[in-house]
């Protein structure tokens, strides 16, 4: 995925750019792993993960934090197993 960017809202109204770096699903969840967009020459490394709630092929699907903190660290934890698979293929 190149330059797939997303706009959310955060929870004082103000828009923040995001890119998307990976979508998957795991345990019948879909799941999007998203890095903000900061300006040119600094860093983030830290990695939001965003589940889908609704089917992801309607327009009636929202991204919604993952409330559970068992299951946001089980799907962070997907996420780095297939980053790491990533860069090995490569």
């Amino acid at each position: 995925m190149e330059n797939n960017i997303i706009m959310l809202e955060d929870e004082h109204g103000c828009m923040i750019e995001f890119e998307t770096i990976d979508v998957f699903e795991f345990e019948g969840v879909t799941y999007f792993a998203l890095l903000e967009v900061l300006p040119e020459g600094q860093e983030s490394d830290e990695v939001l993960i965003m589940q889908v709630e609704g089917d992801i092929e309607s327009e009636e699907a929202e991204l919604v934090m993952v409330d559970d903190e068992a299951q946001l660290e089980a799907a962070f934890n997907e996420f780095l197993r297939r980053d790491e698979e990533m860069a090995e293929e490569e």
